[in-house]
């Protein structure tokens, strides 16, 4: 009779077999018997048991202590690639150039964002001289190293700020961002900053930054800044409407040095101002005339003789040397009588911050000798002030 593992082997291996494996067991069998059947002999029976060893690996790098389980290379990146003209650094497999944002915060994730130059913060912007033409803007780098570059978009009110155009190298605006108009912080003025010129006057502007350190590092634009531009200004006035010398006689040594006239100037002009003086006719009584000093503008001189000058408190004053009526002085000039007259008080600028009452005082001093007829002499003083804007 066939106990189960001889009908196992029987029925796997088949009756022609001599040694056969069943499962876990090895039978050898033999024939014997007769015509009328088949007996089965099991000589040997080896059973053996065996286990599948249970293999693992090591997850990944350990010390000991701890283990990392999991860990990789890369971004599944083609590498960097070039054919002597072009060069194409390749990333396959992470996100666009664009980042994802709610219109207030912008998400930049993946290798390309890490790559890219840090976004600016918003720069400043202000007038900071209440100008009509310029305004000042120091950029904000972000953190990003010294030798970063930045490029400086600006829009402007006039057309509800639809036209994009760029800061140049030189501080003026222009329609396109050339390779030269990306410059470094330092470039652009550092903690100072610089102006940009050449704007409308009465008009708000936004200006915002990009920055870039190397080739495909170019970051998005940064956030806005605002700033306006004001009216041309310019005030002017004098001290009095006339000037009334004493009496000129013995007392006095027909001499008075004590009057004087104050001139007040406020603007915003950036490239300052001048105010020139004039008269129109030496002191005159009739046909009698007290002349003008003798010495010019230019050549001011230590009062010598007679006749009617002035002096001025500017110890700037263009036109030649700056100091040449207060230098060892008071040193007197005689008044011009043709148009505009000489300089007697300026601001050569720039004006950084708006001039707001500068003050310059023009003195006079009036002298003749005892036949000189008396009378009442007259005449017109005509101040101009000029200024640049």
């Amino acid at each position: 009779m066939k106990d189960s593992a001889s009908s196992i082997a029987e029925s796997e291996c088949g009756s022609s077999l001599v040694m056969c494996k069943a499962r876990n067991s090895i039978f050898f069998l033999h024939w014997s018997g007769g015509a009328t059947g088949l007996a089965i002999i099991v000589s040997l029976s080896l059973i053996l048991f065996s286990t599948v060893p249970q293999v693992r690996a090591q997850a990944g790098p350990s010390n000991g202590i701890y283990t990392l389980q999991e860990y990789g290379f890369g971004a599944g990146g083609t590498e960097n690639s070039s054919n002597g003209t072009y060069g194409l650094q390749g990333i396959i497999g992470e996100v666009a150039a664009d980042p994802a944002g709610n219109g207030t915060t912008t998400v930049g994730s993946g290798l390309i964002f890490t790559n890219m130059a840090n976004v600016p913060p918003a720069p400043s912007f202000t007038n900071p001289g209440n100008h009509y033409d310029r305004l000042q803007f120091i950029v904000n780098t972000g953190s990003n190293p010294a030798d970063t570059e930045y490029a400086i978009e600006i829009r402007s009110s006039a057309d509800a700020y639809a036209t994009a155009r760029y800061i140049q190298d030189d501080g003026t605006v222009g329609s396109t961002l050339g390779p030269e108009d990306w410059q470094t912080y330092a470039d652009w003025g550092g903690a100072a900053g610089e102006f940009v010129t050449g704007l409308s006057q009465d008009t708000t502007y936004r200006i915002r930054v990009k920055a870039n350190q190397g080739n495909f590092t170019e970051s998005g634009w940064g956030p806005d800044a605002t700033a306006a531009t004001v009216l041309p200004t310019l005030t002017f006035g004098v001290s009095a409407n006339s000037v009334v010398f004493s009496n000129l006689n013995a007392e006095n040594s027909y001499t008075d040095s004590s009057k004087n006239t104050v001139l007040t100037t406020s603007t915003n002009a950036y490239n300052g101002y001048i105010i020139y003086g004039r008269v129109t006719q030496p002191l005159t009584f009739g046909s009698y005339t007290i002349a003008n000093y003798a010495s010019g503008n230019a050549s001011p001189t230590l009062w010598s003789g007679t006749g009617f000058g002035y002096t001025t408190s500017d110890s700037s004053l263009t036109g030649g040397t700056a100091d040449r009526f207060t230098s060892g002085g008071p040193r007197y000039a005689g008044f011009s009588t043709s148009s505009p007259g000489d300089p007697v008080a300026d601001n050569a600028g720039p004006i950084l911050t708006p001039v707001i009452d500068e003050e310059f005082t023009v003195s006079y001093r009036v002298t003749t000798n005892a036949n000189q007829v008396a009378g009442d002499y007259r005449s017109t003083i005509v101040y101009i002030v000029v200024p640049t804007f």
